[in-house]
């Protein structure tokens, strides 16, 4: 368990930092990442290819597609965000200490 001590004005605490629950997370986040690369990006450019979805009666009902499906998209910014703060983190613990470095690198299988 790495820890991290903290100090402000007023108070003091100490942050205690699992390396398997952060590669746990990490390794989370990429799987997430990967959905997106792999499963969702290609659905919604097919959705927006479709020409039933854009023409005929289907057209009113999928008006807020293109909306929805930028929302969608915002949430990989939101997951890769969240994965380079994570790996920011991880980065740290590697330089505090390499017997986290080594722990680290053994669950994430690099």
């Amino acid at each position: 368990m790495a820890q991290q001590t903290m100090g402000g004005a007023g108070a003091a605490s100490t942050i205690d930092i699992n390396p398997d629950e952060m590669t746990h997370i990490a390794k989370e986040l990429l799987a997430i990442a990967n959905e997106f690369e792999g499963t969702i990006k290609p659905a919604i450019k097919e959705l927006k290819a479709n020409k039933y979805l854009t023409k005929g009666k289907a057209k009113p009902a999928m008006e807020k597609v293109p909306k929805a499906n930028e929302r969608v998209m915002e949430l990989q910014d939101q997951y890769n965000m969240a994965s380079s703060v994570v790996f920011d983190i991880l980065q740290t613990m590697i330089d505090a200490d390499r017997d986290i470095a080594e722990k680290i690198i053994a669950a994430l299988e690099i």
